[in-house]
């Protein structure tokens, strides 16, 4: 198995108003307005009748029409049930329910994504996979599906999902010389992307397959456990044709240094791939890498210095890099470097292989307050380069306490960062309580308009779209 240190590792609410509501806060943004629009609040009615329970909203995911899916408990009629939706603030629509007196019933329902054009895939009773497209559901994956290249396929593993409405995943493999692959599907027709019965490209055979991303061409991207060949780890790209290595062990990395081990992929459109890597021969041991099979570029390593002072992480067994990493389609790599020798301890930065910007530092002031950042939590990064992040901030500096040391920011670089919502605020009536923390769920995204999050308001729970207005709305 992988090294541990490269993992990046009910209630109803009274007497609550009817959706639609929105507010817009104004002050202490630094000219930027941000309109909050709750998309669906606990404690009120979920368009298949009954009640949103205060532990819904686990996962919930936006596209560029500022529609939002989410998953949902549902206190209705016929009893709890689970449930997806979409909704925009305006308007909601059920897609599908666990229990259902007037339609498909299908047990246990999560875990959506919603594409640009509205069509919905989620996810049932843990692993098979369909999709509403508004007129019809059909079944993307099941259980006992046949395998390409032999046998049939318990689907297992977090659902991966392009703008086109296909599925990428692991699945157990029954009845063949396989025992685990990683498929794509898209309703029409499932494509093998390897099997544990297929060779690699450096020899050998496949031991292990996992954490498969994929693009909107198709391509998946996978780390993979192997034996027998030149390379005992290695992170490939496939679309059902012959596989790419990406990165593999004892290859030399850049700046001449030898790969040992990787954590999970991210790709881009173009079939880029950003990995955590560790290293020998050097004297950095972890590095951050982005290649596609035939060039790479080393984007931050370990001991190097920080733009703004000190250097990431310490030395061997320091961690140097935390969370996720994310990667748009201009091959800039978003990340949460850990820093020593300098004044602050940790930032969120942006680089190319080029050039490197600091996007925020703890212990800096944290736009529009009067804080400091003290640390670092989920963060999404646009194609435009802009980065939203969740933060905390230090308790007893600048006014904070434990009512107000949690925020999303948005920004560039740190000159033009604004504040979107902190812990505190007053939206629709109700004081925000909580913001959500990265690996559990999701409940942070954002799109070119704003920012999805999920957010506590005392008992209640909610998902709100925080957009950006424009400086004449």
């Amino acid at each position: 198995m992988k090294r541990p240190g490269l993992y990046t590792a009910a209630l109803l609410l009274p007497a609550l108003s009817a959706l639609p509501f929105a507010q817009t806060l104004r002050a202490a943004r630094a000219n930027t307005a941000f309109q909050h629009t709750i998309i669906a609040l606990s404690g009120t009615a979920a368009p298949a009748g009954g009640n949103y329970l205060a532990q819904s909203f686990l996962n919930a995911t936006l596209n560029a029409r500022h529609e939002v899916a989410f998953d949902a408990t549902v206190s209705g009629p016929s009893g709890v049930t689970t449930g997806v939706f979409v909704g925009d603030g305006e308007t909601a629509s059920t897609i599908a329910l666990g229990i259902n007196p007037a339609g498909p019933s299908f047990g246990f329902v999560s875990n959506p994504f919603i594409t640009p054009n509205g069509d919905v895939v989620f996810d049932v009773n843990g692993g098979d996979i369909f999709m509403n497209t508004g007129r019809t559901i059909v079944a993307l994956v099941r259980d006992g599906d046949l395998a390409p290249g032999g046998g049939t396929v318990t689907p297992e593993g977090a659902l991966v999902v392009n703008d086109h409405g296909a599925v990428a995943y692991v699945g157990d493999v029954s009845g063949s010389t396989a025992v685990q692959g990683i498929f794509r599907a898209d309703g029409q027709q499932t494509v093998s992307i390897a099997r544990d019965d297929d060779t690699p490209p450096t020899g050998g055979s496949f031991t292990f397959l996992s954490n498969p991303v994929m693009n909107d061409r198709g391509q998946v991207a996978f780390f993979s456990e192997m034996t027998g060949g030149s390379a005992d780890f290695g992170v490939f790209r496939g679309d059902g044709g012959a596989l790419t290595p990406v990165f593999v062990a004892n290859q030399i990395a850049p700046g001449g240094a030898t790969f040992v081990d990787f954590g999970n992929p991210v790709i881009n459109s173009h079939g880029q791939v950003a990995v955590l890597a560790s290293l020998t021969n050097s004297a950095s041991h972890l590095g951050l890498f982005v290649g596609d099979g035939t060039d790479a570029v080393a984007i931050a390593l370990q001991g190097q210095p920080a733009p703004k002072g000190g250097n990431y992480g310490g030395g061997i067994g320091g961690v140097s890099f935390q969370g996720p990493i994310r990667l748009n389609d201009r091959g800039e790599v978003a990340f949460n470097g850990v820093l020593t020798g300098g004044t602050s301890t940790s930032g969120i930065f942006r680089g190319n292989g080029e050039r490197t910007t600091t996007i925020a530092l703890a212990g800096t002031i944290a736009a529009g307050t009067t804080g400091t950042f003290k640390s670092f939590d989920d963060f999404k990064l646009g194609i435009d380069g802009r980065i939203a992040f969740i933060a905390t901030l230090a308790i007893g500096v600048g006014g904070v306490d434990a009512s107000n040391n949690r925020g999303i920011w948005v920004g560039t670089s740190d000159g033009d960062l604004q504040l979107v919502v902190r812990t505190g605020d007053v939206i629709a009536g109700k004081v925000l309580t909580r913001l959500p923390q990265f690996g559990i769920g999701k409940q942070f995204d954002m799109n070119e308009n704003g920012i999805l999050w999920v957010g506590s308001f005392g008992l209640a729970k909610a998902a709100v779209f925080s957009r950006i207005l424009d400086e004449n709305e």
